[in-house]
């Protein structure tokens, strides 16, 4: 489990290195500013994503995160920005 004050670059910097492991298309340039649509997330592989990433931060995230916030570098500001703003992005 990671710090309770996690940083947007900690939280980019694992989004990067958990994409890099699991895109499939080494012709993909996987930076903070690519995104998820580029990188051929769809909808059942946003939600494997998510779910990684929020047993990672070790709270809960819609699945429609990659899709409101289309970059990792948005998400990560997102999430790093409001860590009170992840639990309103639960339902919580």
């Amino acid at each position: 489990m990671p710090p309770a004050n996690l940083t947007e670059s900690d939280i980019r910097d694992w989004c990067i290195a958990y994409l890099k492991k699991t895109v499939d298309n080494p012709s993909i340039a996987i930076g903070p500013d690519a995104s998820f649509a580029e990188l051929g997330l769809d909808s059942a592989t946003s939600v494997y994503f998510t779910v990684e990433l929020e047993e990672w931060l070790g709270t809960e995230l819609r699945p429609e995160l990659v899709f409101e916030y289309p970059t990792i570098s948005a998400l990560a500001h997102f999430i790093a920005d409001g860590q009170d703003g992840v639990a309103d992005a639960t339902g919580g």
